[in-house]
Formats: structure tokens, sequence, C-alpha cells
């Protein structure tokens, strides 16, 4: 599936696949501590770990980009400040390497990841 940002240049349409945009997602999120990476078959070592972190919807409008998804939190930490920091991160790194904005980052807390 192709997210199409309605990008056209001089040269013709710059689209980007979803499969970039999580990437750029769940490298963002392992810049977070205490939250889980996403579960991803086609992405790097980084994004393989299974865990109960995962992304429900990509939505583009235009060059306006909505993303949902779910995150596992390590128990313990302030669940708040780790949802703030994921919405932050990711807005951060999809806005520096694309030409999106990122309008939304819905987070839902899905789990807690708890050490034993």
């Amino acid at each position: 599936m192709k997210t199409d940002s309605s990008g056209q240049g001089t040269l013709g349409a710059i689209r980007y696949n979803d499969d970039v945009i999580k990437t750029m997602v769940g490298m963002a999120m392992s810049e977070v501590e205490g939250v889980a990476g996403i579960e991803s078959r086609t992405a790097s070592n980084l994004l393989s770990r299974k865990s109960d972190s995962h992304i429900n919807k990509i939505t583009v409008d235009g060059k306006n980009l909505t993303i949902d998804l779910a995150i596992a939190v390590k128990y313990g930490l302030s669940l708040w400040d780790a949802a703030q920091n994921v919405q932050h991160k990711i807005q951060e790194k999809i806005e520096a390497m694309t030409d999106l904005k990122v309008n939304a980052v819905n987070v839902t807390i899905s789990g807690l990841d708890i050490e034993e």
C-alpha cells in the first residue's frame, strides 16, 4: 500500500510506502525509554522483536498524516509521559525526514511490560 502525500514535484509525484512510515515510527519509539518497539515482519532488526506495541492505522490526507498506534510501556513508568514522548518523537522524526505534517499521533496504552 502506498501513502500518497500529493507531493507533485517538477518531475512527478512523490509517495511514501506505509512500510517506510512504520519504520520511522518504530525508530522513534525505540528512542523513548520504557516503550516496547512495534511488531513488524518487514522492518530491520530494530523492529523485529515481538511486542504488544503496534500501528493500527496510518491516514494521509494530502500532506497531513494521522497515526493510530498502541504501545506497551514498562511497568512503573508514567504512562502519560511515555505516550507524550512517543507522540513528540514520532512527529519530530517524520517531519524531519518527509514533507508530511503530522496532525495527530493517537496513542493507546495496550499493555504493561512487567519484567520478572
